[in-house]
């Protein structure tokens, strides 16, 4: 996974234009209030690391793009990336210079003035010629205002465009940079078999439609976890009587094969805290066998917590996919916060992936010390790494021709 990657450490960077691509889609409130600083955060250790090398460095990114990263026209109507670089001000305490256009003349003189404290970023990718026809034209556009590409966030190398695979393989000299190197070392170290047995939490939305990924992932795990509504299904398809729970109720018979394939691997909540709807303010018990009618389950109850706690304490690495309870009503957080801290307590190498469970752990922990040794940004770039797929943007940053 590493093979052919190089870090920042193999180039020299005193007065080098680098052009750190990256992702900064944050959720911002209607009000323009950034609502989750930690990959803006992330983006400041990596600017202070260039910058105390002397780099000259032009951030790029997308934001708020209904298609995501994904290939597809520039967005006309796509938003200003401007209030998650007044953050980036803010937070790293720099000067943020935001050309009108990636390819204006103003990018160059922006470039030219840059020193320490100081950093250029384009507009956001989403309305430029990042994807689509003149995806080529813009990346050669680019070409001449860089001296090395910096790859430094996992989730745009899912897919192809002018900054993720054609920029990188015009320009001679590439990396990764600090954030992305992290990440792809705590998969590369989830694919070897240095920590053993291997918890897998997995939960979420669906069974239905991650099962296919759950089958191709049960080779690399010991044991498997089902939380949310992927273990409410599979609960209700082995015979638990669930009240108002939502359930996959056309995929029962489908998690039945699951459970057969998954054997003795699977693990299934014994009890829930349930209440009426998820926005109730107080909650019940209830055996995962029996819910009362009108009732739902919404978080995992004190003896499944107890028995998913015991079975991170077993582990030798943990990778958490997929949300476990209503968190955001904190009547039905306290499975989430049981597993972040059990996380945090144990010995094992454990990651986080996935937007909801990332989102879950950031939401919930508060202001309290996590010690999670990977969280990771990545979303389906994440899960394909896991699977052993390719990226293109990483092959682009190993200079492979595709």
């Amino acid at each position: 996974m590493l093979t052919g990657i190089q870090t920042l450490d193999a180039f020299e960077l005193e007065n080098q234009r680098v052009f750190l691509r990256t992702h900064l889609d944050v959720p911002v409130s209607k009000a323009g209030k950034v609502e989750d600083d930690a990959p803006i955060e992330r983006l400041i250790q990596t600017i202070g690391e260039l910058e105390k090398r002397g780099a000259r460095v032009i951030v790029a990114s997308r934001f708020r793009d209904p298609k995501g990263e994904q290939p597809g026209l520039p967005n006309e109507k796509a938003p200003s990336i401007e209030p998650v670089l007044v953050r980036l001000a803010e937070l790293g305490k720099l000067e943020v210079h935001l050309p009108d256009s990636a390819t204006s003349e103003a990018l160059k003189k922006i470039i030219e003035g840059l020193r320490p404290g100081r950093v250029c970023c384009l507009p956001n990718l989403a309305g430029e010629d990042d994807t689509g026809p003149q995806a080529d034209a813009f990346a050669h556009a680019l070409l001449p205002h860089i001296d090395l590409y910096v790859a430094d966030s996992l989730r745009p190398l899912a897919y192809s465009s002018a900054t993720t695979t054609i920029l990188p393989r015009l320009v001679d000299r590439r990396a990764a940079g600090p954030g992305l190197w992290a990440e792809l070392s705590a998969f590369a170290r989830l694919r070897s078999s240095i920590d053993s047995p291997r918890l897998l939490i997995w939960g979420g939305n669906s069974l239905k439609a991650r099962s296919d990924e759950l089958l191709a992932l049960l080779p690399n795990f010991h044991r498997v976890a089902l939380v949310g509504v992927a273990a409410n299904t599979m609960v209700a398809a082995l015979g638990g009587a669930l009240g108002a729970t939502s359930f996959e109720s056309d995929f029962l018979a489908g998690a039945r094969t699951l459970a057969d394939k998954l054997g003795d691997k699977l693990v299934l909540p014994v009890d829930f805290a349930v209440g009426s709807d998820p926005r109730a303010q107080s909650s019940d018990i209830a055996s995962a066998s029996h819910v009362p009618e009108g009732k739902m389950a919404l978080d995992l109850g004190p003896k499944s917590r107890e028995l998913l706690t015991r079975e991170i304490e077993r582990a030798g690495a943990v990778v958490w996919s997929g949300t476990v309870g209503f968190y955001r009503n904190p009547e039905f957080s306290v499975g989430t916060r049981t597993v972040i801290d059990a996380l945090s307590a144990s010995s094992a190498f454990t990651v986080v992936v996935g937007d909801d469970s990332v989102a879950s752990v950031r939401a919930t922990r508060g202001d309290s010390p996590i010690s999670i040794d990977c969280i990771s940004d990545g979303g389906k770039s994440a899960l394909a790494l896991l699977l052993d797929k390719k990226l293109p943007g990483l092959e682009a940053l190993r200079g492979t021709l595709t």
